[in-house]
């Protein structure tokens, strides 16, 4: 089977029309499949991806559906044997990227695998190393062979995805809005008997936090669901709801102290606080990320 048939690059999009350009330009050459899946943005994303990349397929999503649900809708569609979900602000050279499905085509076991991930800095309009990332790709990694490592967790920046595998066990989890959904499938994929792994000699450039230029009344829905709801509900999938349950009365415990204190002191209240409050609340009280109408709650 050519690399053509074997591989589909998926990338999701939300207000990324400054980063948008020079990562499709990175790609296009490539002899892969590529999907855009754009969140509802309203800048001019949507628009250079149509004006400038035509043999792109690009899904529009009416509203904003947050990472997992967006990949989602992609991963239903393709079918290549292997996927790469990939940030806009993230970088993976060809060379890579095979690197990569040689390794997992020679290792069916692996369901999830990933480059090792570099913090990333802009230099003269370009992509720079800045130094390896520990936080994403030190979380209990195991020797396996001179190849990979297996670790329990694979950044969402970067995931290569076996999709025979992966059909089998399902995709993200779609009760999730943002963050914790890129753990949940992990967690998901080790319980099934199935490997995570770090692809070592490869390398991933990630900006973090620059895909999308958001405001900040989006900027405070995403503090709803990262330091609050999402946690929470990870924490239910993987060891229940007695367990999460009591986490929450942890958290409201600690982010109402934090919001009391803070008052006391300033007489204002910090939104990452607040919102992490509220969105504890929110799963306490057994509300879900979404509404009836499936827009995201914060």
């Amino acid at each position: 089977m050519s690399n053509q048939n074997n591989l589909t690059i998926i990338l999701v999009t939300f207000y990324s029309e400054k980063i948008i350009q020079q990562a499709l330009q990175s790609l296009t050459h490539l002899p892969y499949q590529i999907v855009v899946v754009d969140n509802s943005s309203k800048d001019r994303t949507v628009d250079i991806v149509k004006n400038n990349f035509p043999q792109i397929d690009l899904i529009i999503s009416p509203y904003n559906i947050g990472y997992g649900r967006a990949n989602n809708l992609a991963l239903k569609k393709i079918n290549t044997n292997y996927a790469l979900l990939l940030n806009p602000d993230a970088h993976i050279s060809s060379d890579d990227i095979a690197i990569c499905l040689q390794i997992m085509q020679n290792n069916h076991n692996i369901a999830i695998a990933g480059p090792i991930v570099y913090n990333a800095k802009m230099q003269n309009n370009n992509l720079v190393d800045n130094g390896i990332c520990l936080k994403k790709n030190k979380k209990s990694s195991k020797q396996v062979n001179e190849n990979y490592l297996l670790n329990q967790f694979i950044t969402g920046a970067g995931m290569f995805f076996n999709m025979s595998i992966m059909r089998k066990i399902g995709f993200f989890d779609e009760g999730f809005f943002l963050y914790c959904e890129d753990n949940e499938i992990c967690k998901r994929v080790i319980k099934k008997g199935y490997h995570t792994a770090l692809i070592k000699n490869t390398k991933i450039l990630h900006l973090g936090s620059k895909s999308s230029d958001i405001s900040l009344a989006e900027i405070e829905k995403t503090y709803w669901h990262r330091f609050g709801w999402s946690k929470l509900y990870y924490t239910e999938k993987i060891w229940g709801k007695t367990i999460a349950k009591l986490r929450a009365i942890r958290m409201l415990t600690k982010f109402s102290l934090l919001c009391l204190k803070q008052y006391l002191f300033t007489k204002t209240i910090s939104k990452q606080n607040s919102q992490a409050l509220k969105g504890t609340f929110a799963y306490f009280c057994g509300s879900k990320a979404f509404d009836n109408q499936q827009h995201p709650f914060g």
